[in-house]
């Protein structure tokens, strides 16, 4: 009671004696530091396996470009030279007519638009990412039989490019994966989108994975899928156990103009 007859009130400190608060911040400083220890681990374990990825793909194109395009448009080039003259030697047979040497370049055209659509989308481009993700979904599908059903909301007003690449990568990767070790008999993307956030879902009904077993193994599609989405301010969710298939989800803010 105060001195004035009226109640007097305490406010009552209940912090943990020092000793604990101590050792409680000594813990959690160490279980920091070890954490960014791991994370810059990874990071440049990352940075290492996408430069070697990198390399990679650039020995692939230059290998398709010379020994599969190069070689295919010299041997047509002597056939056209060929074309129309007679020969002495019946063992090598009439030469192609204009008609079979069309289809041979037809060929070579189709080998060059593949690896031109690979490097670089121009439905993405032209069309916006709806329709790159549809017609993405149906040239794998048409191309190598691959059942692959695609729902895509429209997004009808401008989307930051770097996002949208960002999110036909990610398609490119999920399918890719799949295709190359789930033995999946079948797939669905979704792509959805809210007033702030848009998101893609790739689903296979293959044989899945411990998805804690390879977080850190040497596969480079997953880590590739989660940095994207990281650097583009977003999440990644991979859900997957052995025979019940994998979904990869994958969401990321919106530019700050409303699509």
């Amino acid at each position: 009671m105060a001195q004035n007859g009226s109640l007097a009130t305490w406010a009552v400190d209940r912090q943990p004696p020092f000793g604990l608060n101590s050792v409680d911040n000594a813990v959690s400083s160490a279980t920091l530091r070890r954490q960014l220890k791991e994370s810059e681990v990874a990071r440049i374990e990352l940075s290492r396996r996408m430069i070697d990825a990198q390399e990679a793909d650039r020995t692939r194109l230059s290998r398709e470009l010379h020994d599969d395009i190069g070689q295919s448009l010299a041997v047509l080039k002597i056939q056209m030279l060929r074309c129309g003259e007679p020969t002495s030697d019946p063992r090598e047979g009439a030469p192609p007519d204009l008609k079979e040497l069309a289809g041979r370049l037809d060929a070579i055209i189709h080998r060059v638009g593949r690896l031109s659509h690979d490097l670089h989308s121009s439905a993405l481009e032209y069309l916006g990412l709806s329709a790159a993700i549809k017609s993405h979904c149906f040239e794998c599908s048409r191309q190598l039989g691959f059942p692959i059903r695609c729902h895509c909301e429209e997004v009808t007003d401008e989307l930051d490019k770097t996002l949208a690449l960002t999110f036909f990568r990610i398609l490119q990767e999920g399918i890719h994966n799949a295709l190359k070790h789930s033995h999946a008999t079948s797939m669905q993307v979704t792509m959805t989108r809210t007033n702030r956030d848009l998101s893609l879902e790739v689903a296979d009904d293959g044989v899945g994975f411990d998805v804690d077993a390879v977080r850190f193994g040497t596969g480079l599609g997953l880590i590739s899928i989660r940095e994207r989405i990281h650097l583009a301010g977003g999440q990644c969710t991979i859900r997957s156990s052995p025979h019940h298939g994998t979904r990869i989800n994958v969401s990321a803010p919106l530019s700050s103009k409303r699509i």
